[in-house]
């Protein structure tokens, strides 16, 4: 059985300009019985934090809004970011995020199929 607190696993920083904290809580690498889903926590940093412009073509991404506010684009449309707040971007849909709050915007991304295994890794600098 899978189970895993967010709130003991370290994060990883990925720096400015897409400044963000992120976790990976479930995965194909960190749980043996978890073979169709990854599942990360994003805290974007206020004021600023966020993602470029982006897809995944191997992967559809639902974000989940838990707390604090921002703003995210999805195939061109703007969309208000606020808890309770989903967004989902298949396979190959260009989309963005940005937190213009004051606090922390907190999402949870679930990535169908999996995330590859160095998705995170890519997103560090060199």
């Amino acid at each position: 059985m899978a189970y895993a607190d967010s709130s003991q696993i370290p994060p990883r920083r990925v720096p400015p300009p897409f400044e963000r904290e992120l976790k990976v809580v479930m995965s194909p690498e960190t749980h043996e019985d978890v073979t169709d889903f990854t599942l990360l926590v994003s805290t974007l940093a206020p004021r600023g934090g966020g993602t470029d412009l982006h897809s995944h073509e191997g992967s559809g991404e639902l974000m989940v809004v838990t707390r604090g506010h921002g703003r995210g684009w999805l195939a061109g449309r703007e969309v208000e970011l606020k808890p309770g707040a989903a967004m989902y971007a298949p396979p190959g849909v260009e989309h963005r995020t940005l937190n213009d709050g004051d606090e922390p915007l907190e999402l949870m991304c679930v990535f169908v199929p999996p995330a590859p295994p160095d998705y995170i890794a890519r997103m560090m600098p060199s």
